[in-house]
């Protein structure tokens, strides 16, 4: 099938989280069933499902795309660029597994970006359960100071930077559920799949490399779609998750200019402050 036939692809790289994931389906599947096979398709790689659970789901939803048995878990980098090499849209919808959106709102993202040339890629407005805006877009982490003074003033400068209810064009928002020009995203060749951005820091390199190539990003926050923030990541050992996160800022800096021991090192500060920030936020909690 070429990829003009199919308009939209829906790639999600399935990791821990049976009850996520199929609420994920559960949210998408009936308003797009009729497309699938003729405008649309969805493709979902397993990274770590029961291999029990993932058969019967193939049973369940026949028109979604099934792959692999969950033997080994490639890690979110990997898995997306699998899924994009199958994909066959002229859109591409990155999705993860926590973020329940509805097929009405990937139209209005597709309808943004078909009304729109100058961008590349459009996120939706990230909530909480309980309606909530997330805090989903953030300026490129720029430099070790520049995220301490981050760290000191509150979060305005990286982690706050971007209001959750203003449509504007940003630097980086989250690849939980980002839809791409297709063109664009192979372009590009998919994520970066070092070791080190196993799980995070990889979305903040497509982007900073969209960004050096000429390539925009909006956050249209007309669009929203509920993303259970961290549930699926939160399944792994903390200890675990830091180690990623240090490797992923780590990877990021050396690559974009910094000496390698310097880079891993203030990454190695900054998960330490992170940790301790969270550890703190508990107690006073």
């Amino acid at each position: 099938m070429s990829i003009s036939n199919i308009k939209i692809s829906i790639i999600i790289p399935v990791f821990y989280g049976e009850e996520i994931f199929e609420k994920c389906l559960e949210t998408l599947y009936p308003g797009s069933e009729f497309r699938l096979g003729k405008e649309w398709e969805i493709l979902a790689l397993n990274n770590g499902f029961r291999p029990e659970r993932w058969k019967e789901l193939t049973e369940i939803y026949p028109k979604v795309k099934f792959y692999s048995d969950g033997s080994e878990n490639i890690g979110f980098a990997r898995g997306n660029n699998f899924l994009l090499e199958k994909a066959t849209g002229k859109y591409v919808l990155m999705l993860n597994q926590d973020v329940f959106i509805k097929p009405k709102v990937i139209e209005t993202m597709v309808n943004f970006l078909e009304d729109n040339s100058e961008y590349s890629c459009v996120s939706p407005q990230l909530r909480f359960e309980n309606e909530t805006p997330q805090y989903s877009c953030r300026t490129f982490p720029k430099s070790f100071w520049f995220l301490v003074k981050d760290f000191l003033n509150g979060g305005k400068n990286y982690r706050f930077f971007y209001s959750p209810e203003k449509s504007q064009e940003v630097d980086q928002p989250m690849a939980s559920c980002l839809l791409w020009r297709g063109d664009a995203l192979r372009g590009l060749k998919g994520f970066d799949t070092h070791p080190h951005f196993f799980l995070y820091f990889n979305d903040v390199d497509i982007s900073y490399r969209l960004n050096k190539s000429g390539g925009k990003t909006y956050f249209l926050a007309s669009a929203y779609a509920v993303h259970l923030h961290g549930r699926s990541a939160h399944l792994l050992k903390e200890l675990k998750r830091l180690i990623f996160w240090w490797r992923g800022l780590g990877r990021f800096w050396y690559k974009n200019g910094s000496n390698y021991w310097a880079a891993y090192f203030k990454a190695l500060v900054m998960t330490f402050f992170s940790g301790l920030s969270k550890v703190v936020r508990k107690i006073i909690s």
